[in-house]
Formats: structure tokens, C-alpha cells, sequence
């Protein structure tokens, strides 16, 4: 009890905090202005090279290591993976009296490392950096925006000069991952030996937004050789495409759903 009077005593003659001098306002003001002035040239920069305050990072997820880089899906990935679902499935017979094989996409088995590709920068998937540095232009612009609304408010509401400042900042990190969706060189036909492949790209953010946040990529299916032609130049353009269109849908679904 008289530990309780004490405290109760000390809080009743703790000394209210000074409000800020003259100076310190003048100081805060121009911080203020610097920093609004910063938010709208954010804002407005909608070039391929603007700063990037707001980062989004990759990660992943459920994949295995190996979606890092490119790989590709050949009909014998196909072929064996039909055979050992044809051998867990007699073995299921076997044991139970009944069976169920599972089916699965092309898209979805793992492929094999390119050899040619192993230190070529191309074969990075894309969005560990390229698709990841595009949103966070985008998230950066979105948040410069909302701070530019916030300061409005809070300096027709009775804010302090600290809350002004404080709603005047942007966030460094989007608060999800970028995580892929494939990043594979898949095989056209599997009842042919055209030896056609497709360049296959996608990516998703994981916030829980209104609507799915996604994006996918597929390109023309052209020859193997095709692909290896100019040291990979059709690889490196279609790379490019899958990035430019990804950041794109992403972007607008952001807008959209956030």
C-alpha cells in the first residue's frame, strides 16, 4: 500500500513535458517541407529506374532449392514420373486390394539444371530480383501517395507537429514475400519429337488481399535449338517480357484489391 501511495504520488507530481521551442518547431517544420517535397517527387517518378524505399522481398515458400534458377522439363521427366505412379500404384494394390493414381501437370515436376546456363545470369529466376525491385518501385510510389493523404489530414485535425512527421514516412519493407510460381523451359508436345519448349514464369504475393495476387507468363513454344541460338537471345528477351508483364498485373492488382 505505501508502495502503491508512492507511485501514485510520484505520477501526480511528474512534471508535464515541455513543449517544443521556437527552434525545435522551425526544425521540424523544414524537416516537414523537405520530406513532402521528397513524397511527391516519389510519387510522380514512374520510371523504370526510380528509388525504391518500400522493399519486397523473395522467398521460396513451398518449393525445394533449384526454383532459383531455370530448368527444364523434358518429355522423360514426363515418362518418369508416369512410371513411378504406376509403381505405387500396383504396390497400393497390393497392399489394400485397391489403388489411386495421382495425377499431376507438367508444369509441375521439378526439371532438370541446364548445363549451358549454370553462371549465366539469365537463368536467375526472375523474381529474386528483377519482378521483386518492380513492385517495390510500386509499393513505394503507393505508399508515397498515402503519406501525401495522411499529412493532409493530420494537419487539419489537430496532429502534432511529431504525429505530422510521424504519418509523413513510408514503410521499408511491403510486410510480404514475393514467392515464384515456376521458372521452367517445359516441353510442348509429349505424343511428339518436335522438340519444341515454352518459357513458363509466374509469381504471387502472399498478403491476403480482396482478390488473388498473381501473376503467370508463357511464351510462343519454339525449338530447342531456337532457344540456344546467339548465346540464349531469345531467352534473355522473353526473360525480360515475363518481368515487364508480370510487374504490370501484379501492379494493377494491388491497385485493385488493396
Amino acid at each position: 500500500m505505501i508502495a502503491l501511495a508512492l507511485a501514485l504520488s510520484a505520477c501526480g507530481t511528474r512534471k508535464p513535458v515541455p513543449a517544443p521551442s521556437a527552434d525545435q518547431l522551425a526544425a521540424m517544420a523544414a524537416a516537414l517541407a523537405e520530406q513532402e517535397q521528397r513524397l511527391t517527387a516519389l510519387a510522380a517518378d514512374t520510371s523504370d529506374a526510380s528509388p525504391i524505399v518500400t522493399r519486397v522481398v523473395f522467398n521460396r515458400g513451398i518449393y525445394k532449392p533449384g526454383i532459383e534458377r531455370l530448368r527444364v522439363v523434358r518429355r522423360q521427366n514426363t515418362f518418369n514420373n508416369v512410371a513411378a505412379q504406376v509403381a505405387l500404384n500396383v504396390a497400393l494394390i497390393a497392399l489394400t486390394r485397391g489403388g489411386a493414381v495421382q495425377s499431376f501437370s507438367k508444369d509441375d515436376l521439378g526439371g532438370e539444371e541446364i548445363p549451358g546456363l549454370a553462371s549465366d545470369p539469365v537463368a536467375v529466376n526472375p523474381a529474386m530480383q528483377d519482378l521483386a525491385d518492380g513492385l517495390g518501385r510500386v509499393a513505394t510510389r503507393f505508399y508515397a501517395r498515402r503519406a501525401i493523404e495522411a499529412v493532409a489530414v493530420a494537419k487539419s485535425d489537430g496532429s502534432t507537429p511529431e504525429e505530422i512527421a510521424g504519418v509523413s514516412q513510408i514503410p521499408k519493407d511491403f510486410g510480404t514475400a514475393l514467392t515464384p510460381a515456376g521458372w521452367q523451359l517445359v516441353y510442348e508436345n509429349l505424343a511428339s519429337d518436335d522438340d519444341l519448349y515454352r518459357l513458363k514464369f509466374g509469381a504471387q504475393l502472399g498478403r491476403i488481399f480482396t482478390g488473388p495476387i498473381g501473376c503467370g507468363y508463357a511464351s510462343e513454344p519454339l525449338a530447342w535449338t531456337a532457344w540456344q541460338a546467339d548465346g540464349w537471345q531469345r531467352l534473355r528477351e522473353e526473360r525480360a517480357k515475363a518481368v515487364t508483364q508480370c510487374t504490370a498485373a501484379l501492379a494493377a492488382q494491388i491497385a485493385a484489391n488493396w
